[in-house]
């Protein structure tokens, strides 16, 4: 592959909107010392402005409790009248978070049992998925907590936030209404919000797949209900809600008895389940950069937020610790520039328990940081891309797998070149030639492949250890941090030469510097 890069051509800004901000699983991880560190780490290390996580109204949260939620009162008079609303929990969490200098990006789910129509749940930590059974009662919890969230923390740092509605009401594990039921639920969350402070920002509909979006604009202006932004997810394949067949369940069992016959631990038994690399394989490549054009027409005059996507929807996805994650990361954020006002990756750690608190350290969770606060290649993948130049160059894409993307400042070019591909297994190499016009004093290069930053193979050759001592931590961390190499290259004629070798989902950094 030849590269010729002529550095005065024209150039666009280059697009950081995935720095708004990522997930986390749901708040009440929020009052987790680990867990807040590593968004801090996160924060410090990468740009991330704003975080967002689902259940912020979960029952652990305790926000609205009834002398009947504790069963030994079963038999008390009065036992579900006798009640009080405390955001006591959400406020520690809220100030966990700022002290970390992040902002919340505000997902209100999910259902208060107290409030809840129905006894709903979708997830490990029994989120409620119900409607309320008095729309209006609700319209008055949530006007007392946006009251309580002003006092608090005050309207310039309220203002400053945002609010989505729930959390893929499209999905059963999310919410067990309909489309009709979360569109009368988004409009009465909004009214109640912006009849506080109408200068708060809420929107919606935070569906998987990109779905609803023109309906659901279509449904707030003929009914004016406020509207400050659209936001939705995707995921290659998308979902894991919307991919799960029948046949799919039956192989699951039949994996499930060959892993218990084996006695397998259960974060092996969660790759087996759900780890589909002949799946993968066949999604297209750029997949995403597809539906975020196509949601950005939807959009319309809407600011557009992507506030969940990833290399794999399926929890226990080894990619998710590989090498994979991060040229998926590069190509995705590479292919998206100018679609989104924010790209929202999920998720920051792998402190995670929607399904199991796996404690193996490299179990194909969704984070960046493992369990251990263990820098994976993803979280070096954003590490790149938060210290891209300010310029982009235009420049045609390639017609193979093999890309490449250029960026400039002043004098100084850096060159990201990536080869994502869907299949897990391919192991091709690329032989790349560059050539830059100019000479350059010095010129350092980046590795993202098998044998740099890598915690999960050091993890493997020290024998796999289920729980790592904290001398164990550092060193992989040592051993796998993104090292920037000085690189040869060859002058000719007033230009400047090198020659490399890529495989299958590497990535390479290369920076130019002709003045500091």
């Amino acid at each position: 592959m030849e590269i010729e890069i002529k550095t005065k051509a024209l150039s666009q800004p280059t697009d950081f909107s995935w720095q708004l901000g990522m997930g986390n699983d749901h708040f009440f991880q929020l009052l987790r010392k680990d867990v807040i560190e590593q968004i801090k780490f996160a924060h410090e290390e990468l740009g991330i402005k704003y975080l967002r996580c689902h259940g912020i109204f979960d029952d652990d949260m305790n926000v609205y409790e009834r002398l009947s939620d504790f069963s030994k009162f079963g038999m008390m008079p009065y036992k579900n009248e006798l009640k009080e609303i405390n955001f006591h929990q959400v406020f520690l969490g809220l100030n966990n978070l700022l002290s970390t200098g992040v902002k919340p990006f505000m997902e209100l789910s999910f259902m208060p049992s107290a409030l809840a129509k129905k006894s709903k749940y979708g997830l490990r930590y029994n989120n409620n998925t119900s409607m309320p059974k008095s729309l209006e009662e609700w319209s008055a919890f949530i006007e007392t907590f946006f009251n309580s969230l002003l006092s608090y923390y005050g309207k310039e740092e309220v203002e400053s936030w945002y609010f989505e509605v729930w959390n893929e009401p499209d999905l059963d594990g999310f919410f067990s209404g309909s489309q009709e039921d979360y569109f009368a639920l988004y409009e009465t969350t909004a009214k109640a919000i912006k009849k506080v402070d109408s200068s708060l920002r809420v929107g919606g509909p935070s569906t998987s797949a990109c779905k609803w979006l023109k309906v659901f604009i279509a449904y707030c202006e003929k009914n004016h209900v406020p509207l400050d932004f659209v936001s939705t997810h995707h995921y290659p394949g998308d979902a894991f809600g919307n991919i799960l067949t029948m046949k799919d369940s039956l192989n699951m069992m039949k994996k499930a008895k060959a892993d218990a016959k084996a006695q397998k631990p259960l974060s092996d038994v969660m790759a087996d389940l759900f780890f589909r690399p002949d799946l993968f394989k066949k999604w297209e490549r750029g997949t995403l950069a597809k539906m975020d054009l196509k949601a950005k027409e939807e959009a319309g005059k809407y600011p557009l937020f992507i506030t969940e996507w990833n290399s794999m929807a399926t929890f226990g996805s080894l990619v998710h610790d590989e090498k994979f994650s991060s040229a998926f990361v590069i190509k995705s954020v590479m292919d998206n520039q100018s679609l989104t006002s924010g790209y929202m990756f999920w998720c920051v750690s792998d402190i995670f328990e929607e399904l199991f608190m796996l404690n193996q350290p490299f179990h194909g969770g969704y984070g960046i940081i493992n369990n251990d606060g263990i820098p994976k290649p993803n979280f070096w993948a954003f590490k790149i891309l938060s210290s891209l130049y300010p310029e982009r160059l235009v420049s045609a894409k390639t017609d193979g797998k093999t890309e490449y993307a250029l960026f400039r400042q002043k004098e100084n070019i850096q060159v990201l070149i990536y080869s994502q591909d869907q299949d897990y297994y391919a192991q091709e190499e690329e032989k790349i030639h560059l050539r830059l016009d100019g000479t350059y004093r010095q010129a350092f290069i980046s590795r993202i492949d098998d044998m740099h930053t890598n915690p999960k193979a050091l993890w493997e050759k020290g024998g796999r250890k289920s729980n790592l001592t904290l001398k164990e931590v550092e060193a992989i961390k040592e051993k796998s941090r993104l090292k920037r190499e000085k690189l040869p290259v060859q002058e000719k004629e007033q230009t400047t030469e090198v020659e490399l070798t890529i495989k299958s989902n590497d990535v390479a950094f290369l920076e130019f510097i002709k003045e500091d």
